[in-house]
């Protein structure tokens, strides 16, 4: 019988991969995917220190969270202060709490973006990216010296790392990173000795793309 051998980059993978797609509260996990959770649980301590080291912010994954109208607009709002994707194919996919939130409180999500006081017609949804096209701005990205981390990247360019882990990671953006020929541990920085350099970051070969 095959057993899968946990470590701390797996457990943050599926946690990536399932965010938008499945619940992440504990009691679902644990019925759902218990070996996920108890890996979770195993390797950091607790599953929401688990979703944390994911990248994650546990208070807005938990089951039951109450949302209030005022709620769905502000975030509807900030989303576009932001310039994320705010179409109701993207949200529905991507942010699943937020989408049922404005469901349930606005019957409909146009309504909610209305409401928000955004025209809807303005954010429907961008032509869908090859993955060619996802590859090249993900690689664009990391030569300019954005910090491709994923906090980093859900907080700045939420819709490319929605498409990279969908497209190219199989659920994971780690996989996504690999595929453009991206392999720097992107975790947080270790301390250095002083005086020690770091060496140059290289262009990527795009050559074997």
């Amino acid at each position: 019988m095959f057993v899968k051998l946990w470590n701390d980059q797996l457990v943050c993978d599926r946690i990536t991969g399932m965010y938008g797609n499945e619940p992440l509260s504990s009691h679902y996990v644990s019925v759902h995917h218990s070996d996920l959770y108890s890996a979770g649980c195993r390797i950091f301590g607790s599953w929401k220190n688990a979703i944390t080291a994911a990248g994650l912010d546990y208070d807005g994954i938990r089951k039951y969270r109450k949302w209030e109208k005022r709620d769905v607009v502000t975030e509807i709002r900030r989303r576009v202060e932001k310039h994320e994707p705010v179409s109701c194919q993207f949200v529905q996919l991507n942010c699943r709490a937020l989408y049922m939130a404005a469901i349930h409180k606005f019957g409909a999500w146009n309504t909610a973006v209305v409401a928000a006081g955004v025209d809807y017609n303005t954010i429907r949804q961008r032509r869908r990216l090859t993955a060619e096209e996802i590859r090249e701005e993900i690689i664009n990205l990391f030569e300019s010296g954005e910090n491709l981390a994923y906090p980093n990247m859900r907080k700045n360019f939420s819709y490319l790392l929605a498409y990279g882990i969908r497209k190219l990671g199989n659920g994971s953006w780690a996989e996504a990173r690999r595929k453009c020929g991206i392999t720097r541990n992107f975790r947080k920085r270790r301390r250095l000795p002083e005086g020690f350099l770091e060496p140059e970051l290289f262009p990527v070969d795009r050559s074997g793309f």
